[in-house]
């Protein structure tokens, strides 16, 4: 019987309640696939459906760290991109989610926090334009410049600033963060 069909029986059997994945709220793969619309097979297979048969799932039940490449059909991805690329993708989209568990990880794995994006903002300042102190503070223990500026010559204290950020403002002035709001951009 095709997946589709399993997935359906089982639904039935339980009224038409399907248990997804305990471990989506934490895997740092699932992101991508919500990002990613040609991943949803993945995501319904695994995450939604038999999720006991992924294997991401399977590592997080012993605690050890899950590589960011691994499928949940138990395959490793095989490098072929730019992996800066790839990693500023994933840090950035962490961020505007408000996964802070999902930002250290990609920091357990080398994504470099100081990396730019087009518009020259770092993941620092991207933190601060969401106004999230926890990921901000999670980016400064971990070396990210808090003097970096985008191609509109703003630090993250800058952005903090014209977003009201309190908290963050405070966080960056007590480790040396300096500037004045320049207005006009």
């Amino acid at each position: 019987m095709p997946l589709a069909g399993k997935r359906q029986e089982a639904k039935e059997q339980l009224g038409g309640l399907v248990m997804a994945c305990s471990h989506i709220k934490n895997c740092e793969l699932f992101v991508q696939f919500a990002l990613n619309p040609a991943l949803d097979i993945w995501k319904e297979n695994y995450c939604q459906g038999d999720f006991n048969a992924c294997a991401r799932f399977n590592i997080s039940k012993t605690g050890r760290q899950i590589p960011l490449t691994l499928l949940p059909n138990g395959k490793i991805i095989q490098e072929t991109g730019d992996e800066a690329l790839c990693g500023t993708t994933a840090i950035f989209n962490a961020i505007i989610k408000n996964r802070s568990r999902m930002v250290r990880s990609l920091i357990k794995v080398g994504v470099d926090i100081n990396i730019k994006n087009i518009d020259g903002m770092t993941p620092l300042m991207a933190a601060a334009e969401c106004s999230n102190v926890e990921i901000a503070e999670i980016l400064i223990q971990h070396g990210a410049d808090i003097h970096a500026e985008n191609m509109y010559g703003h630090t993250a204290l800058e952005i903090a600033e014209k977003k009201g950020s309190r908290g963050l403002i405070e966080l960056l002035h007590r480790h040396g963060g300096t500037g004045v709001l320049k207005t006009g951009t």
